[in-house]
């Protein structure tokens, strides 16, 4: 073996020449994005990277050989086998990203006949609740409105939300009903501990995001936002958040500027829960984090006019949102079109019995094959309330991609809804239903 390698290692040409074919291969078939040939570029990958530090191998050796001449050709060529590297790793990046991306997974597929299949429908435009107080729309637009006049250089806030405390601290039980029955707020476990997310809508619907998310770009207002309540007055986010008291004193959150946006992470200690806004906008003036404050305030203000009405009230919300999710024959979860073939929505319409969470699974229907499975469960994942009364039903929504299969080549699907209980007992399928999809492509 070390004979062979010191014959490998003589040759000035040799360990550059194979690293470099590496590399090629490695390109070329990652240009091509045809999904059998995936392992043979991971492969080609990590044995180009092997080659690659033989040729640095080589040229240390031929120094301690004493053959200075050829530990420089070496050298030499370990800076243009780099440089080739680079360049491999970046054409195979740009055509992975903009290339076709047709993966021919329905090709020789058929949609079998005998079964009932059924078709994502349209969203229809639904502005549910626009004038409620306090909703999930009415969030959005103050957010919106706010985001039109120009901000400032000064991030000062006032963490004022007097209202959410009184309401956390004097009628604790009803705040936790209301904010686990209202549609306009997704409560979720991490652990052993309970948050609430503001959700944003989707033609006037709340909508799950992945951590409560909410974004906007174009037209100059680009943003993105999430406001979480610490139920347990545990902090949600990993990263480091400034901490500050709910109060009428001015208080400056710590700025850092992320591609282009100021960004902000600000938790307001506000008696029994917790508030937690993060914001990234263009400008250091905190214009999405005043107008969630304001709307925070308003809602509960509300809210303390009478809590036991405002709870009856967010239920019987929830309760028409979920009967309008279930359409007209009163599936217990649809799939809707989106904006390109292969995104999609689910509307849930359930009632599992217990508080959990449910997500999807799918599967294509003639080999059974799992689609999109680690990114399905995830997109599709939302909060489930559930109550003893089985005639009652609880509303959720969330989007997701399909990416096995291509645009115009259509294939049977069956979706399966899965709820985990909260209680930590076994997950259980509630309901499943055939639909004809396409896979989505870049």
């Amino acid at each position: 073996m070390k004979r062979h390698l010191a014959r490998y290692f003589d040759r000035w040409w040799l360990p550059a020449l194979v690293q470099l074919c590496l590399v090629g291969g490695f390109a070329a078939t990652a240009a091509v994005g045809w999904r059998p040939l995936l392992c043979v570029t991971d492969v080609l990958f990590v044995l180009a990277a092997l080659a690659f530090l033989a040729v640095i191998a080589a040229c240390i050796w031929n120094f301690t050989q004493g053959r200075p001449g050829t530990a420089v050709m070496h050298l030499l060529l370990t800076f243009c086998c780099g440089a080739a590297s680079f360049m491999a790793v970046a054409f195979a990046s740009i055509a992975v990203a903009f290339g076709p991306s047709e993966d021919g997974f329905a090709d020789n597929l058929t949609i079998p006949a005998g079964i009932e299949i059924a078709e994502p429908e349209p969203e229809a435009p639904d502005p549910w609740g626009a004038e409620t107080p306090g909703n999930v729309y009415g969030l959005q637009e103050a957010i919106r409105r706010a985001l039109t006049v120009p901000g400032n250089n000064t991030a000062e806030i006032i963490p004022a939300i007097p209202s959410l405390r009184k309401a956390s601290m004097n009628h604790p039980e009803a705040f936790r009903d209301y904010v686990k029955a209202s549609p306009d707020w997704h409560v979720f476990l991490e652990g052993r501990t309970h948050f609430a997310s503001r959700r944003w809508s989707s033609e006037g619907e709340p909508l799950d995001t992945l951590a409560g998310n909410a974004s906007h770009s174009g037209g100059g207002l680009g943003f993105q936002t999430r406001c979480l309540l610490c139920l347990d007055r545990i902090q949600w986010s990993k990263d480091i958040v400034r901490h500050v008291q709910e109060g009428t004193a001015p208080v400056e959150p710590d700025l850092s500027l992320r591609h282009g946006l100021h960004k902000s992470r600000i938790l307001i200690e506000s008696g029994g829960v917790w508030v937690e806004i993060h914001e990234y906008s263009g400008n250091p003036e905190r214009r999405v984090t005043k107008a969630t404050l304001a709307r925070l305030e308003m809602e509960f203000a509300e809210f303390l006019k009478d809590p036991d009405a405002s709870v009856k009230a967010a239920r019987s919300r929830s309760g028409d949102l979920a009967s309008r999710q279930a359409g007209r024959r009163a599936q217990p979860f649809r799939l809707l079109t989106g904006m390109q073939p292969g995104i999609y929505g689910v509307t849930y319409s359930l009632n599992p019995g217990e508080p959990g969470s449910v997500h999807l699974k799918a599967f294509e229907v003639t080999q059974g094959i799992p689609l999109s499975v680690k990114e399905l469960e995830d997109r599709s994942k939302s909060r489930m309330k559930g109550s003893t009364n089985l005639q009652e039903r609880f509303g959720a929504k969330a989007e997701f991609k399909i990416y096995e299969g291509d645009w115009g080549k259509p294939y049977a699907a069956r979706f399966e809804v899965w709820f985990s209980p909260d209680s930590g007992k076994p997950s259980r399928k509630l309901a499943e239903r055939v639909f004809k999809i396409e896979g989505w492509q870049r």
